[in-house]
């Protein structure tokens, strides 16, 4: 126990807010203050009576209790005062454990102190989403038939839920403090974005679909192992765990969206277009999109194309792209490759 706690524990125990336990440790170092030098409380100042106690349970702590020499203490004398060193032991003893274990805890990890009384649970019994406010400000919409777990406060290294079913998350920025998804067997690790989490309990597999930010996605192992099977995914991407085989599967979304940026939010981003070559149309729609569209060949990137496509989903864009160039397209991973022999045949 530090000296500032110690003072801090005076003052607690002034205002009577005291554990019994906290109490009795204040009161028997003052009854033994008081034993030895004959002064009472209304003799010191507040200052002075802490410094005091201090030097008084120091000294008794760093010094061994013997006889002074050609001193001879009666048997029942001497007995007692053993009991009296060793009950200031003890409550000396406890109090530096009791201090000094909670505040050890706290620093290694807070998040193991949470205990099951500090969490909520949420179920979405409803036959439509269920919006679930967080206390940092991130937001959850729980599809139907979907369990939320949380706490009622995080802790402040990191923010961590666990899902089961499906649901939405807007995650508020804390790069501090990572958002930690669990979901089956895999975690979703973000610091501010907005993604999908979809683990049906009937299927072996947990999807993650990213919208906007950048989210790691892992298989949740034990913490001394370490991690190696895992993908970082961008806007428009998303990964699949398949439980059975322990592995991911990485793809676009099923309808990508165009990346909200300042550009965008501003105005529509417009996708007209006038004898452009296929090479700049597929550019735009990158910026647009944030995935890589590849041409199979250089013949077909520069044939020309005159199409307004605005307001367009993307693979509607795609198909009117393909029916006037002749061309193709599949989507290869994280790619959208289009293929054709070019314009000239």
């Amino acid at each position: 126990m530090s000296r500032k706690k110690f003072g801090q524990l005076l003052q607690k125990y002034l205002r009577g807010e005291c554990t019994p336990a906290e109490r009795a440790f204040v009161e028997h170092w003052y009854g033994l203050l008081e034993t030895e030098t004959s002064s009472s409380e209304a003799e010191l100042d507040m200052n002075e009576l802490e410094n005091r106690l201090w030097n008084q349970i120091q000294r008794k702590m760093d010094t061994e209790p013997k006889n002074s020499p050609g001193r001879v203490l009666p048997l029942q004398t001497a007995r007692y005062r053993w009991i009296g060193i060793a009950a200031s032991l003890l409550l000396v003893g406890w109090w530096y454990f009791t201090y000094s274990t909670s505040t050890t805890s706290t620093a290694v990890d807070s998040s193991i102190a949470l205990s099951k009384s500090d969490w909520l649970e949420r179920t979405n019994t409803s036959g439509q989403p269920l919006l679930i406010r967080l206390e940092d400000g991130s937001a959850v919409q729980l599809a139907t038939h979907s369990s939320l777990r949380f706490p009622k406060h995080f802790t402040v290294e990191k923010r961590v839920v666990y899902l089961t079913g499906d649901a939405f998350f807007q995650v508020a920025k804390m790069p501090s403090r990572p958002f930690y998804v669990h979901a089956g067997s895999v975690v979703t690790k973000v610091l501010g974005t907005s993604f999908f989490v979809r683990s049906p309990s009937s299927a072996q597999q947990v999807r993650v679909e990213v919208v906007t930010g950048r989210v790691a996605v892992y298989k949740d192992t034990p913490k001394k192992e370490v991690t190696t099977n895992g993908v970082v995914l961008s806007p428009n991407q998303t990964a699949t765990f398949f439980e059975q085989e322990q592995h991911f599967v990485t793809g676009l979304v099923d309808s990508p969206r165009i990346i909200q940026t300042p550009i965008a939010e501003k105005k529509s981003i417009a996708f007209q277009f006038d004898d452009t070559p296929l090479a700049d149309v597929l550019a735009r729609m990158e910026q647009a999109y944030g995935i890589d569209f590849e041409a199979e060949n250089e013949e077909i990137n520069s044939c020309p194309l005159t199409a307004d496509l605005t307001n367009q989903p993307l693979h509607t864009q795609l198909e009117i792209i393909c029916a006037a160039l002749k061309a193709t397209y599949q989507v290869q991973g994280t790619t959208i490759l289009i293929s054709g022999k070019g314009c000239g045949r």
